[in-house]
């Protein structure tokens, strides 16, 4: 556990300057502006990755993790366990499909046996077996917590010992019999998905094997239960050795600000553990393909990466590195090889690639002739206006207790509205609302929830493991209603302004709404409580959601016989307000803290 917490200790964010050097040397190329795309976008990631303006990304290694599961004598899969023994002669012999790929695209393979079931002495082959495959999770969990972290940590050691030998980029590839229903498994916990949402057919079993395979992942969930909160135990109750090893590599990779190019479907998954873990290694990550195993998509979302390419891919190995690194490469080589306008004596552009210093002159001349503070205060409320605002913020409260009255038609409409009022990013209004009224439906919600309540009490400790039990965490059945906010996805279509980059920033558009109708209640004298502890696919389940619609949040609604001055979690120990000056930086994270 000591080297993983080192290494966790080391992973930073993107180095901004860096990117800023590329991104003003990309506008200054002879070409229109931001004409490249995504391979423009690609070049600034890595210099943020790396912290080079000028960056390299070879020599490029795929890493390649072999590990066998127990739960393939359920009949999961369409190939027998032995076939990863056999697949691992393969790679050391250079016949497999990511061989001949990582040759054409000049990248190296080094494979690594971190739990195979069977002893395997070849020439080439990295021995990290921390046992012979996983145990059946059907049965109980897949390894213990302990074999867990081992594995994540020789994923780091592999890692550190690419790197130091000279890798620049290192991709993910996994061979291991079994390995879709782990990370259908895996996924389905974290990203708090239904199994049959996330659950493909894997290395080609029918529809009926799927069906078998789904009720074995929902079997193995139920008996193991998961927090999806913590990913490691998820990882060893429901995971693979591989997956661990590999999301250790992400960890290594991100803590020595080296890129990593993700896989398919059990890689992405490997990638979302390791994120899950330490959210900064997300910054060090490119996608490489879209395959055609359904969680895949799930998880890239989760991720928040866009696939550089999709050609109905499932033979996994780390092949879809291998076809996707020449498009890193060059957008590298673009940035690095590129004649600039003056280079090549090209004139600049109009659109803003290239500026003289008399047009930088004119776009200073932008200020209205009116008085400095007459600008200050044209648009500002006045003093009744502003203190309304700030009393809304500051004596928000989130309420548990209420009082069994019906909220009046207009007023519920009102606040209603005001979340409609929320900013959106490309204003795609990404919301729904569903007002939930009925007792029978309520009660089901509290059912859901309050389960989920008593298993996350189990997680607490010393003295909050006394205290959670005394904790009111929702009051849904005494609210008169219980609203859930949900996201469309797809509203607007694939490409929203200002979305392509960030794709959660649809579920950051419908969490402005939360708040706006908690400050609008509050303002009218309601009460809201923020209920977070449901399962999503229960939630879609009793409101009917459809599956590509994602259920934000719910929050009860009603009369409180009062607004307490501090916060409940405050006022009974639990934790305090962290000073705002201890949270300011300026320019830089940890610069100049204010005093």
């Amino acid at each position: 556990m000591k080297k993983l917490k080192e290494t966790i200790s080391l992973i930073d964010g993107l180095n901004t300057k860096a990117q800023e050097q590329m991104e003003q040397h990309l506008n200054s190329l002879t070409k229109p502006f931001g004409s490249l795309g995504l391979l423009e976008s690609l070049a600034i990631k890595i210099a943020g990755i790396t912290g080079n303006a000028q960056p390299n990304i070879d020599p490029a290694m795929v890493v390649l993790m072999a590990s066998d599961h127990g739960v393939t004598v359920e009949g999961v899969s369409a190939y027998p366990s032995e076939v990863t023994q056999q697949m691992v002669r393969n790679f050391i012999t250079g016949g497999a499909a990511i061989n001949v790929l990582s040759r054409a695209s000049n990248a190296s393979v080094q494979v690594v046996d971190i739990g195979i079931n069977g002893e395997l002495q070849l020439p080439g082959l990295i021995n990290r077996k921390i046992r012979f495959g996983t145990n059946n999770m059907v049965q109980g969990p897949a390894m213990e917590r302990t074999e867990a972290v081992s594995a994540i940590e020789v994923g780091i050691e592999v890692a550190q010992s690419a790197i130091q030998k000279g890798a620049r980029l290192l991709a993910l590839g996994e061979m291991g019999i079994g390995n879709t229903t782990a990370s259908s498994a895996m996924v389905a916990v974290l990203g708090q998905l239904s199994v049959d949402q996330v659950v493909g057919f894997g290395t080609g079993i029918n529809t009926d094997e799927k069906v078998k395979k789904a009720n074995v992942i929902k079997r193995s969930i139920e008996i193991n239960q998961p927090n999806p909160a913590d990913p490691i135990d998820v990882l060893a109750k429901v995971g693979g050795l591989e997956i661990a090893g590999l999301a250790g590599i992400v960890l290594g990779a991100a803590a020595a600000r080296v890129p990593v190019l993700i896989d398919g479907f059990i890689t992405a998954v490997a990638a979302l553990t390791a994120v899950r873990m330490t959210p900064a290694c997300v910054h060090y990550l490119i996608a490489s393909h879209q395959s055609v195993e359904p969680g895949h998509i799930f998880v890239n979302k989760l991720l928040g990466l866009q696939p550089l390419v999709n050609l109905n891919l499932r033979v996994g190995e780390g092949s879809g590195t291998a076809i996707a690194l020449p498009i890193v490469r060059s957008a590298i080589k673009i940035a690095n090889e590129m004649s600039t306008f003056e280079q090549a004596g090209v004139s600049g552009s109009t659109d803003g690639s290239v500026k003289g210093t008399a047009e930088v002159a004119k776009t200073s001349e932008i200020l209205p002739t009116e008085p400095t503070l007459q600008i200050a205060t044209l648009h500002e409320f006045d003093v009744q206006q502003k203190q309304g605002v700030y009393n809304a913020i500051y004596s928000r409260r989130d309420i548990r207790s209420f009082i069994k009255q019906p909220i009046e038609e207009e007023k519920l409409y009102r606040i209603l509205k005001a979340a409609h009022h929320a900013p959106s990013v490309g204003f795609m209004q990404p919301w729904n609302f569903i007002a939930v009224r009925s007792d029978e439906i309520k009660q089901q919600l509290h059912d859901v929830v309050s389960k989920e309540i008593q298993v996350a009490g189990k997680y607490f400790e010393d003295d909050r493991s006394l205290l959670y039990p005394k904790l009111k965490l929702e009051g849904i059945l005494e609210a008169p209603v219980t609203i859930c906010f949900t996201c469309d996805p797809t509203r607007n279509g694939d490409h929203v302004l200002g979305r392509n980059t960030i794709p959660e920033t649809d579920a950051y558009s419908v969490v402005c709404a939360m708040q706006n109708l908690w400050l609008a209640a509050r303002a009218e004298g309601l009460g809201v409580g923020w209920v977070s502890f449901y399962k999503k696919q229960d939630i879609r389940k009793i409101l009917n959601i459809p599956p590509h619609i994602e259920p934000i949040g719910l929050m009860s609604v009603g009369y409180t016989h009062q607004f307490q001055e501090q916060p409940v979690l405050e006022t009974v120990g639990w934790g305090k307000r962290i000073p705002i000056d201890n949270l300011i930086y300026t320019d830089n994270w940890g610069s100049n803290k204010t005093k």
